[in-house]
């Protein structure tokens, strides 16, 4: 299949608004830690820690070359005091790259911030509303929505002190008749906004320099404990909006994530099974990326990866490597 005949399929693909999952490697791409980063930035806390057995299994896994959800999977019984402490460090070392990168935008007007051209794109067809699933905790689409404008929409309302206004209420209702264009961010793991108050409030307390004294952030770490902890609001909120956006999507666009995630990929396994289209963008896919979409008889599909400097691309009928430079967010764009 020659260069125009992918560029025109994937535009059919796309033609109906898709739904659009964001993983890590989209946050990665702007900067902020990827996963050996936060267990690089775990290990630099190593004597904070409380020196019980399964902390210190878990350093020496860490060590042998296992990656972090792995490694905390594997030592998922360590004391609930080193949990937190692995939070703290994962949502302070995190917030402060969200933070730079804020600030290194502003200084930029935010150009070349790839994320504001596919939102832009995705909201030019009626009705304009946009369904975005992430599991980064990160504000980098929330950036990207006020930027272009939109009404966006995050489960919380308020200025400074949000607290969650669930989509069926009469604050979010009038909130969206009121701007035409919306962006629903649906975040299954947290955000790094989101605390848990001293008097068991759900809130979101916008661009925290320090975790609050007495307040919890409500991030989902990794490993096999965010199975447990989802079961609860406001992660089983989300879910439910999730899940409700991934049934209504006539097309996905995936961009940057591994398939690696028992929250999400089931869902859209199940829709895409209905044949729907899906487009996967990422440096490298996962072998479960590959493995879940192929499985499924769905001949709708097109993975898109970097290889060797270029860009590999596979769908159903074919396999070709293209010099044309798309499998990054900004080089997509640039074709889409």
């Amino acid at each position: 299949m020659d260069i125009n005949s992918c560029l025109l399929q994937l535009q059919t693909y796309l033609a109906d608004t898709p739904l659009v999952v964001l993983g890590s490697g989209v946050s990665a791409s702007f900067g902020l830690p990827t996963m050996q980063g936060l267990a690089d930035e775990i290990l630099k806390h190593k004597e904070e820690f409380s020196g019980d057995v399964e902390i210190i299994d878990f350093f020496e896994n860490i060590k042998n070359g296992f990656d972090l959800e792995t490694a905390l999977g594997l030592d998922a019984q360590m004391l609930q005091g080193d949990k937190e402490l692995i939070k703290q460090i994962v949502w302070k070392f995190i917030n402060t790259a969200d933070k730079a990168f804020f600030r290194d935008s502003l200084d930029k007007q935010f150009v070349d911030f790839s994320l504001v051209s596919l939102f832009r794109k995705l909201l030019e067809p009626t009705p304009h509303v946009i369904d975005i699933i992430t599991t980064n905790y990160d504000r980098l689409a929330e950036y990207a929505s006020d930027i272009i404008k939109a009404n966006t929409v995050t489960g919380f309302e308020g200025l400074y002190y949000k607290t969650m206004e669930m989509p069926s209420g009469p604050v979010s209702i009038n909130r969206i008749r009121a701007r035409e264009r919306t962006v629903n961010i649906w975040k299954v793991h947290g955000s790094l906004d989101w605390f848990l108050s001293p008097t068991g409030e759900l809130c979101a307390l916008s661009m925290q320099e320090n975790i609050p004294t007495s307040y919890i952030p409500e991030i989902v770490p990794p490993g096999h404990d965010k199975y447990q902890i989802t079961h609860f609001d406001p992660y089983r909120f989300m879910m439910t909006q999730a899940d409700k956006a991934i049934e209504k999507a006539k097309s996905f666009l995936v961009i940057g994530y591994g398939f690696n995630d028992d929250h999400i990929q089931p869902k859209i396994i199940e829709e895409i099974k209905k044949n729907k289209p899906i487009v996967v963008v990422t440096k490298k896919a996962s072998p479960m990326c590959r493995s879940l979409i192929q499985q499924t008889s769905n001949k709708k599909y097109m993975i898109i990866e970097e290889q060797d400097g270029k860009t590999h691309v596979q769908t159903e009928s074919s396999d070709e490597l293209y010099d044309e430079q798309f499998w990054s967010l900004q080089g997509f764009m640039n074709k889409w």
